[in-house]
């Protein structure tokens, strides 16, 4: 997937490498921030789905943007690490029907899992075919330490060659609201959680 251009981007967090990645075939295309020597043993790796409304509205709805800046606060700490970006909003279904999901768990009740449902999708139907090729594409060492609590992305790294020697989990403070959002993801998409966070 090759990198069609790319810059420094200085932010909060320090100076980040970003790239443009498009596949060849225009089958799809995303963005990797990056810091540091990636070739090295152990090297951070955060791969992270487009979520418009809490990390550009500032919602609160779910946990992404918290995601987000804390896996850039880790790598400035240690130096070296590596985000991929990809544009597969509400876990792969789009922006259109995330928000019809949205609506349907306003206005019936139910969690993200029975809406995606409702809606006709699987409760995660992402790929991560893209991140896959950022990935190969930035010559990242194959072991490496997957910042994520979702074990679908850890089995999709390692099915390609990854060796994940080391699982990280982020903690920051958690609202009631999100507390019941994440209760949801340990219990119905077996997201690795600390049970007492969600307390």
């Amino acid at each position: 997937m090759p990198v069609t251009t790319s810059t420094i981007l200085p932010t909060d967090y320090g100076d980040f490498k970003t790239s443009f990645h498009k596949s060849s075939d225009n089958s799809g295309s995303g963005v990797s921030l990056s810091m540091g020597d990636l070739t090295l043993s152990g090297t951070l790796v955060r791969v992270h789905s487009s979520c418009l409304f809490t990390e550009t509205f500032h919602s609160r709805l779910c946990d992404c943007e918290l995601q987000l800046s804390k896996s850039m606060e880790l790598i400035k700490k240690e130096g070296s690490g590596l985000i991929v970006y990809t544009y597969e909003e509400g876990r792969g279904i789009g922006l259109e029907n995330k928000i019809a999901a949205l609506e349907l768990e306003r206005t019936e009740n139910v969690d993200t899992v029975q809406a995606f449902i409702k809606l006709g999708f699987e409760p995660d139907p992402r790929d991560y075919k893209i991140a896959e090729m950022i990935i190969s594409d930035l010559n990242v060492n194959k072991d490496i330490r997957l910042i994520t609590n979702n074990p679908h992305k850890k089995d999709k790294l390692e099915s390609i060659g990854f060796n994940i020697i080391e699982r990280v989990s982020l903690d920051y403070p958690l609202s009631e609201r999100l507390k019941k959002y994440l209760r949801v993801k340990k219990e119905k998409l077996g997201h690795i959680i600390d049970s007492s966070l969600l307390e």
